[in-house]
């Protein structure tokens, strides 16, 4: 499924040496970007409960941008968030990886 108005995803990130993960694009649609900015904000209020790493369900945004990367997303899909520096959420999908 491809999105229109998705930008290219960002060199590093489709390598996957990104260290915010795989969803990270050079721009997104406005309505994707809203939501991933308070998917950020809710991810960083939890972040000052569990510092570490939480896991939560994915968002539609976040399912929908993997579907957009070529994924097949498995009902249930479970986002892993950890914060390997102060500045930079890390989000993983464990049932993905391969």
């Amino acid at each position: 499924m491809t999105i229109p108005g998705v930008g290219p995803q960002l060199e590093r990130a489709a390598a996957g040496t990104d260290p915010r993960g795989w969803l990270t694009f050079a721009y997104l649609p406005d309505d994707l970007q809203a939501a991933e900015d308070a998917t950020a904000a809710a991810d960083r209020t939890k972040a000052r409960l569990h510092p570490r790493s939480v896991t939560r369900a994915a968002t539609k945004a976040e399912i929908a941008l993997l579907g957009h990367l070529g994924h097949t997303v498995p009902d249930g899909l479970q986002t892993t968030v950890s914060w390997p520096t102060r500045a930079v959420r890390r989000r993983r999908w464990l049932a993905l990886e391969t």
